[in-house]
């Protein structure tokens, strides 16, 4: 069940405009003496999106209720659009799961925020938007829709109302995967097309770097890293960030100047290092199964899952790491296989040993 938390619309006739700011400083929150949110400071610039991931019980979704003013932080400070404590607008919230009412029809829900919210033509800005979230049973009551329905028709009444800023917790946790990116991917479009500024939640770490302008990942109730997309999985080495992206395997290297050499091949380093051993962090996509009599490393197959467009299969090689790779969903493994691994032609990140 979706909760949808409705905000003030904006006067009649407003032209559209960026959303809102965010800002949070120190923000800290507690629940029976155990600390949820740690010294949380956090930035959202109008209109884009900020995602957050990171492990069950992070924070995340306590940050959200923070930043909408549904829950208070026991210390620290939340800014929305320069505005503090009462002053601060509400924003809009849609989650995973809440009641609904127990009367109401899905169109009629989404026309009277529409209506509300000062459209020329409630219709058919209902219509466009049920398109947006791929809703189809529109007359039907919204307590007989399904849990992903109801997720659909929360995302239609929040966008109704034409918010300045909005929060997202797992809003799309119930839809099957693909269903998922296809309502994910209008969903985005729409948000960046109104400049709304959106923080969303979720567990699924592909969707967060799909949708994020900047993403948070989180753990026990602290930022642990915060970046573009691509900024924050290159950081691999960080053993928080592997945590919450992985997974990730270490195999033993040496470190020549620009360059570390691994399983007997010479790849370039991301990054600068001291000469001498270490460990190169790598990704699963990143590993190769390859030729008996190609450059790497030999192998067994531990295990091996059949993940639909990949295969994740875990090797014990013969200098005794346990290295992950993805590869093709033909190529079945089985356990206790012979195989060969190597390492792409990629800049490889490397940490000290111990």
């Amino acid at each position: 069940m979706v909760a949808v938390t409705p905000m003030d619309p904006s006067p009649l006739g407003e032209a559209p405009r960026s959303g809102w700011s965010i800002a949070l400083r120190g923000v800290h929150r507690e629940r029976a003496g155990v600390s949820i949110l740690r010294d949380i400071d956090l930035d959202v610039a109008p209109g884009t999106i900020v995602a957050l991931v990171g492990p069950s019980g992070c924070g995340a979704s306590t940050l959200l209720r923070v930043a909408s003013g549904v829950e208070r932080a026991d210390a620290g400070t939340v800014i929305v659009e320069g505005r503090t404590g009462a002053a601060a607008p509400r924003i809009a919230e849609v989650r995973d799961r809440t009641p609904v009412a127990r009367f109401g029809r899905v169109r009629a829900a989404i026309s009277a925020a529409a209506r509300h919210a000062g459209d020329d033509d409630p219709r058919a800005e209902t219509d466009r938007l049920l398109d947006v979230v791929g809703l189809d049973p529109a007359d039907k009551s919204v307590r007989r829709l399904s849990h992903g329905d109801r997720q659909r028709w929360a995302l239609a009444r929040a966008l109704a109302a034409r918010p300045q800023a909005l929060v997202l917790d797992d809003a799309l946790a119930a839809l099957h995967t693909t269903a998922r990116a296809e309502t994910r991917d209008r969903l985005v479009r729409e948000l960046r097309d109104r400049g709304v500024t959106t923080l969303w939640a979720t567990r699924d770490t592909a969707e967060a770097a799909a949708v994020a302008d900047h993403l948070v990942l989180m753990d026990e109730g602290r930022i642990v890293a915060a970046g573009r997309p691509d900024e924050v999985y290159a950081r691999i080495a960080d053993a928080a960030v592997a945590e919450v992206l992985g997974p990730v395997s270490a195999v033993p290297g040496i470190v020549e100047g620009l360059t570390v050499e691994v399983w007997g091949q010479e790849l370039p380093l991301a990054e600068s290092a001291h000469d001498g051993h270490c460990e190169v962090v790598v990704r699963p996509e990143n590993v190769l199964l390859v030729g008996a009599d190609s450059p790497g490393v030999d192998g067994v197959v531990e295990d091996s899952t059949f993940l639909g467009s990949v295969r994740r299969s875990t090797v014990l090689t013969s200098d005794g790491s346990r290295v992950v790779v993805e590869h093709a969903p033909e190529q079945r493994l089985e356990d206790r296989d012979t195989v060969r691994l190597a390492l792409a032609i990629v800049p490889a990140t490397v940490r000290p040993i111990g």
